[in-house]
């Protein structure tokens, strides 16, 4: 769509043409159940959802109006509240979809974005993580544009088969045990705040999933 505004003056009659910025628009699914890290989302969350301050009027003149517009779904086993791992100490959070809704639905996600938790037990390896985010993973991540984890959530991608072939990294505490529990082929990358192979994205503790 183009806009024309028309001004008079003396020297005679002037035409401007404005073209407003095509946004390309990301949707952005974060794979939740209880236990998992609230800090491992929260914050990059808020720094990607600022690309859309060129929407709010406050920002007009003052923010760059940056080509891309995200949207966000917070996706669970069901909808009741989730809560982190910290228990009801932390907030809990509202999923806006359940991992069988969006299956039933066809919808297909641009990035998969998977926090820890919960993790994996210690020396063990046994996992906890519910059935339907390791499918829904499995399901979204061949045709999402980008997938990412931090910390731990390292361990959901490679549960749901997302790392097999790949260079990946993961928190360094839970480091032994998840290599020992996971696949033969994948390339842990014992050294590393965040490793990137292909389209995906993957990162070591908290403050490390919120720099890459």
């Amino acid at each position: 769509m183009i806009f024309i505004s028309i001004k008079f003056q003396r020297e005679g009659l002037y035409l401007t043409i404005h073209t407003p910025t095509m946004h390309q628009k990301l949707s952005i699914a974060v794979c939740l159940s209880d236990g998992v890290t609230l800090s491992d989302f929260i914050t990059p969350i808020e720094i990607l959802a600022s690309l859309n301050s060129g929407d709010r009027p406050a920002s007009k003149g003052v923010m760059v109006d940056l080509p891309y517009r995200v949207t966000f779904d917070y996706v669970a086993p069901t909808m009741a509240p989730v809560i982190s791992y910290q228990g009801l100490l932390a907030p809990t959070l509202n999923p806006t979809l359940t991992y069988a809704d969006s299956a039933a639905a066809g919808k297909q996600f641009d990035i998969i974005w998977v926090p820890a938790g919960p993790g994996p037990d210690f020396g063990t390896g046994v996992s906890h993580i519910p059935e339907e985010e390791i499918t829904f993973i499995a399901l979204q991540a061949p045709k999402a544009k980008y997938v990412m984890s931090v910390c731990t959530g390292a361990f959901q991608l490679a549960l749901a088969g997302v790392l097999e072939g790949k260079r990946a990294t993961t928190n360094k505490l839970f480091f032994k045990t998840i290599v020992g529990a996971t696949s033969k082929n994948i390339q842990w990358v014992p050294q590393a705040r965040w490793v990137i192979d292909g389209n995906v994205w993957t990162s070591s503790g908290v403050t490390a999933g919120t720099t890459n």
